[in-house]
């Protein structure tokens, strides 16, 4: 791999989807761009209606299940997977051997191999890997990100150990596929990104351990908001492979010597992604087309494939997996080459009228966590975000200097902000004075939010502003983002004000209760009586 950083999307930074990191990354980079086009954008609860039509898992938490829709339709959506994908596709790619039987009749290259069912005797499935020859794979039917599959079996050796582990379901017998493990999203019969899949590794500097190597790199995958939830985990499998290659967890390679940590190149098992999409020959991205077609309504989905680079490049690659609700974060988040925007072929294909041509992305963006909030917390089963009117949005950065840090002086701006439709965010700087950034559909009221910032308060002191042009994308709302010390030191305060004035209130009270109880109170109160009749007969 060479040493140039990955180029992402600057409309999918990672501020912009940092609250959405995990599994709901593919849901949100879907549902931002459609939103952004002007599309209305509804989030559901589990048991809303539509999706009961629809094949969906690990949706208990909100934020995989949404929908985008104009004036003439709706499309509904689990994670990156909309409802032109039928039920029947779903069904077969979640099936690998149906997938593998659907692909052969199209004459699309699969792995020789064999369904065993949870009944079946070691011995017939041993006897089966012998007949096509080792080395071979066994995996689960109905498994995922990799779990349970084992590569390269050498010999029954090998094979009878390796079928104690996954002897509580199906299984399949797969002839080994010598190559290189890639991943190709379709969408419309086009490939819209690949990215080459390689083991989780390391790379020896002559210096650290193996151990602190997997540290280090880890560290790194943090910055990366598709792999921030993929570190690579030192389990039995990792410490076994470097057994069988000569390393332990201390050994401390040379420097640039690279060392790989297992034979899967699964992403979620800590292996690397790489950006091939320029790279791949025409034949290897028809292959990866035609498996797609040869499934009737899956519109689109990932293609898992193996590609012998010792084969001419039109029987080169074999279709290993076909999954119609792929991630995309790999294909948005590369740790090499260009991020490919899957979102938009998506949309493109559900919404071809939205298509933009060229044109610049509107730089708004809604924060998921808020958003959710009423379905987290069960007070509704539907959300809606508003569509964005406009895609030209006007922002300006005013730099405030001054006696500016106080609380009140920040809710009056957020305030007059949101008043006059304005979205963004004030921010401390250490120096004392505050950033704060105002954009929205009309040039007149970012402009004029100048004047606003000079009404100063009792509280405030302004002694200048600066303003310049924001060319970053700016979060729907406006967030007051302060020294959290400063905010608690502000709240503290304001306590402390109430329970002052508490403990004067209770002063005030315990002297009325004393002088009620005095001997000139109680002297007085005939007079009071005979004050209070007459008020009431006048």
């Amino acid at each position: 791999m060479n040493n140039e950083p990955p180029v992402w999307l600057p409309h999918l930074s990672e501020k912009i989807v940092s609250e959405a990191l995990g599994h709901e990354l593919c849901a949100y980079a879907v549902a931002l761009e459609g939103w952004r086009r002007g599309l209305t954008l509804n989030w559901y609860t589990k048991d809303a209606e539509p999706f009961r039509r629809m094949a969906t898992w690990h949706v208990d938490a909100p934020g995989k299940l949404f929908s985008l829709g104009s004036e003439e339709k709706t499309h509904y959506f689990f994670r990156t997977r909309g409802d032109k994908v039928s039920y029947e596709a779903v069904r077969i790619g979640a099936d690998k051997e149906q997938t593998k039987a659907v692909l052969a009749e199209a004459g699309v290259s699969v792995p020789e191999g064999s369904r065993f069912s949870v009944d079946a005797r070691d011995e017939d499935i041993i006897n089966y890997a012998s007949s096509i020859g080792f080395p071979v794979v066994l995996k689960p039917t109905d498994g995922s990100f990799g779990k349970g599959v084992m590569t390269n079996i050498q010999d029954k050796k090998e094979l009878r150990k390796a079928l104690r582990n996954v002897r509580h379901s199906d299984v399949l017998v797969e002839r080994f596929i010598s190559g290189e493990e890639y991943r190709i999203y379709v969408v419309s019969q086009q490939v819209a990104g690949a990215i080459h899949r390689i083991p989780a590794n390391v790379l020896g500097d002559g210096h650290n351990s193996i151990e602190a190597l997997i540290d280090i790199k880890n560290k790194e995958r943090q910055s990366n908001p598709r792999l921030v939830s993929c570190p690579i985990q030192i389990d039995d499998e990792v410490i076994g492979y470097l057994h069988e290659k000569g390393y332990t967890l201390g050994s401390i390679p040379d420097e640039k010597e690279r060392i790989f940590l297992r034979e899967k190149s699964n992403i979620s098992l800590g292996g690397d992604p790489v950006d091939v999409t320029d790279d791949l020959h025409p034949a290897v991205k028809q292959t990866a087309i035609n498996a797609i077609d040869a499934v009737p309504d899956l519109y689109h989905g990932g293609v898992d494939l193996i590609i012998d680079a010792n084969k001419p490049p039109e029987n080169a690659a074999t279709i290993i997996e076909l999954n119609p609700t792929a991630q995309i974060g790999s294909l948005l988040y590369p740790m090499k080459g260009y991020a490919r925007d899957i979102p938009a072929a998506i949309i493109d294909e559900y919404f071809p009228e939205t298509k933009e041509d060229g044109k610049e992305k509107t730089s708004l963006y809604f924060g998921f966590n808020r958003v959710l909030e009423p379905l987290q917390n069960n007070s509704s089963k539907r959300i809606t975000v508003s569509p964005v009117q406009s895609r030209n949005v006007y922002a300006k950065k005013y730099t405030v200097s001054g006696e500016v840090q106080g609380v009140h002086y920040h809710r009056e701006l957020r305030d007059r902000a949101l008043a006059t439709q304005l979205h963004g965010f004030i921010n401390n700087l250490d120096n004392g004075n505050i950033e704060v950034v105002v954009a929205g559909m009309d040039q007149n009221p970012v402009d004029t939010f100048h004047d606003i910032l000079l009404q100063a308060t009792d509280d405030v002191h302004v002694t200048g502003v600066y303003a310049e042009d924001w060319l970053h994308p700016v979060k729907i709302g406006f967030d007051i983002q302060a020294d959290p010390n400063k905010i608690t030191g502000e709240i503290s305060k304001i306590k402390q004000e109430k329970a002052d004035m508490k403990k004067e209130k209770d002063k005030a009270e315990r002297k009325y209760i004393q002088y009620q109880q005095s001997r000139s109170w109680k002297l007085t109160l005939p007079l009071r009586k005979a004050l209070n009749y007459m008020k009431r007969r006048s």
